[in-house]
């Protein structure tokens, strides 16, 4: 069967003397892997469109049950210039297209990742600065739309608002929930205890507790109401600060992996060695 549909590159390798191996996350199907026959020749049909972040226009022969479908055709709908060109804004598209690569499984279609995917990419070339903030959002927005939306507005204990928090106190995270329980909630009842107690500011190196607690400040769960709930459009005005930010990072990487048990680190992260992250 031929078919279209709009996709994004989140892969290319070499296939052979002259082919190439691309992994896509289209709008119809998720998450497709197709073999473009003759990509590497000199001359080829398909120009850079199959490049990593390249927004396309892709046919398919496609058959069920078939690992790689056949790539007919494959012509470039978007050029996202500054992601391609800008070493910092560049390993944050690359991460986000490389956390996706990794959460979905083939051909599981899923229209609002495909959307919040190409927005993301759009607003991260858009975007003046902070362009880490696209990432940590999209690592959010992304554990949402699969099923997993956190809900950080209020302890879940007592149903105090953010707002109304001390400031300078801490709160839990319960990872396995997604659920947050004020400090006051905490020490009072034994029972949210069960489980080892970890720490956001530090990044996830291992695996998560049963319990699956983090402890964080108000700030981050602040920033994490922000990540989820704000405009896309408002990452690049959102200042977090590297300390805040770190903590934010290292707490989505503990939820994620709470979630996703095969997560790895995100290769990508090694370009920003020379930039501050999270909020470089």
């Amino acid at each position: 069967m031929i078919t279209r549909t709009d996709a994004v590159v989140l892969k290319s390798m070499k296939y052979r003397d002259s082919s190439k191996i691309v992994t896509f996350y289209s709008r119809r199907f998720g998450k497709v892997k197709g073999i473009a026959k003759g990509a590497r020749q000199m001359k080829n049909k398909f120009g850079a469109a199959l490049e990593p972040l390249s927004a396309v226009s892709l046919i398919l022969y496609k058959k069920d049950q078939r690992e790689l479908q056949l790539i007919s055709q494959c012509d470039t709908l978007k050029t996202y210039k500054k992601i391609h060109n800008e070493l910092d804004r560049m390993a944050v598209g690359l991460s986000i297209i490389e956390l996706l690569n990794q959460l979905t499984h083939d051909e599981e279609g899923n229209d609002a990742l495909y959307t919040l995917l190409v927005q993301s990419l759009d607003e991260l070339e858009r975007a003046q600065k902070h362009f880490m903030n696209f990432f940590l959002a999209f690592e959010l927005r992304c554990a949402s739309v699969m099923g997993f939306m956190p809900s950080v507005d209020a302890c879940k204990g007592c149903g105090k608002e953010l707002d109304d928090l001390v400031a300078d106190d801490f709160a839990i995270f319960q990872a396995a929930k997604g659920a947050v329980f004020c400090s006051r909630c905490w020490q009072s009842d034994s029972l949210l205890k069960n489980g080892a107690l970890r720490s956001g500011r530090a990044r996830a190196s291992g695996t998560i507790s049963d319990g699956g607690n983090i402890r964080v400040s108000i700030g981050v769960l602040k920033g994490l109401q922000r990540l989820l709930n704000a405009p896309l459009e408002s990452m690049g005005t959102l200042d977090l600060g590297p300390v805040l930010g770190n903590e934010i990072d290292g707490t989505l990487r503990l939820y994620l992996r709470q979630h996703f048990e095969d997560l790895k680190p995100i290769k990508s992260f090694d370009m920003l060695k020379n930039f501050k992250r999270p909020t470089a």
